[in-house]
């Protein structure tokens, strides 16, 4: 499965996101956050990749823009090998 995950500059941005993903009725689960998303706080939110254009305009549009260290796409290949696309 595919997931789009966020990571944030501060523990309270990642608890504030999942409030305001939780709102705007999207489903989010807060996570450690992974390797490939360095120089973050720890946690991270990740929803399912069929979000991703919520997600994105959900982070764009709010307050925790000012919070976001990065932004990746994350996943598994056919051969069971992880990709990982950095798209911020």
């Amino acid at each position: 499965m595919e997931y789009i995950i966020v990571a944030f500059s501060s523990r309270s941005f990642a608890i504030q996101a999942q409030s305001v993903f939780a709102r705007r009725g999207i489903p989010v689960t807060v996570i450690n956050t992974p390797r490939e998303a360095d120089g973050s706080c720890g946690l991270s939110i990740r929803a399912n990749i069929r979000y991703r254009a919520s997600v994105i305009q959900t982070v764009s549009t709010t307050v925790l823009s000012g919070g976001i260290k990065a932004i990746i796409l994350t996943g598994h290949d056919a051969a069971g090998r992880k990709i990982v696309e950095r798209i911020r």
